[in-house]
């Protein structure tokens, strides 16, 4: 396929989503748990949902594919796959059950591990914004070229972090401008490839493939860098049981913020 095929197929599968949760977001039976997922976490309601509306669309699509998701787990559709289709049917499930807003479906297209995605989608539930990139042609806001911040100060930096719990870095110690967390990696992650923040980190050992993988090569396309916290290449199975530590960053300061994690 060519990068507008992906787009489309991204986004009919989003489009499918919101209709299917749109009457969910915000209502207790949007959390009730149903069973435990693929990932090992429990699956709600709102989840389940959304899960079969993207699998509808897939299954009608026609294309040979290994579908990838938190709940399902994996499902080949068709003959033998042309691609990996890695989805997180809702990223941010609290937030949306909660009528938080801040949640978005993440997707990737790949083949068996998160250095071979070669095309990513986020698609923000709340306003619509979508964000892509193909690997070698850059990364995208609605069809607007974005790129990562150019703040080389620690003292200066805005940042996502995760570490509220035991061995996760108390980033806030170390003199950042304002720290922030908003529960949806995916959409965090793409407003640090957008420059609207300098990095983003999550060493608590809970961040998944479906997590991360779409919203990996748009950061690294809009010229960021992501590592694990030894400063290596995420080099990880596209996998859902699967759980992995990461920063991401700017590319200017990803040295120093490897130096706090030594330091912890």
């Amino acid at each position: 396929m060519n990068d507008s095929q992906y787009y489309k197929l991204c986004n009919d599968v989003t489009i499918e989503i919101k209709k299917a949760t749109l009457g969910l977001i915000g209502k207790p039976e949007a959390g009730e748990i149903l069973r435990i997922g693929a990932d090992g976490t429990p699956t709600d309601k709102i989840d389940d949902v959304a899960e079969n509306a993207a699998l509808s669309v897939l299954e009608n699509d026609g294309r040979s594919m290994l579908f990838i998701s938190e709940e399902l787990g994996e499902k080949r559709i068709g003959g033998k796959p042309e691609f990996t289709f890695v989805l997180d049917p809702i990223d941010g499930t609290f937030n949306a059950v909660n009528n938080i807003p801040f949640f978005c479906v993440p997707i990737a297209i790949g083949r068996s591990d998160l250095s071979d995605i070669k095309y990513g989608f986020v698609k923000n539930l709340v306003n619509d914004d979508i964000y892509f990139a193909e690997k070698g042609k850059g990364a995208f806001l609605n069809n607007r070229k974005i790129h990562v911040s150019n703040i080389s100060e620690i003292s200066k930096l805005s940042v996502l972090s995760y570490s509220h719990r035991p061995n996760a870095m108390p980033v806030n110690n170390h003199n950042v401008r304002r720290v922030r967390v908003y529960g949806s990696a995916g959409l965090e992650l793409c407003y640090v490839a957008a420059g609207l923040f300098d990095a983003f980190f999550d060493m608590r050992g809970m961040l998944r493939i479906t997590d991360i993988a779409a919203s990996k090569i748009i950061v690294e396309e809009a010229g960021g860098m992501i590592t694990d916290d030894k400063g290596g290449k995420l080099l990880t199975p596209l996998n859902v049981r699967e759980r992995l530590n990461m920063i991401a960053s700017n590319g200017f300061v990803h040295d120093e913020l490897l130096k706090t994690c030594v330091e912890e």
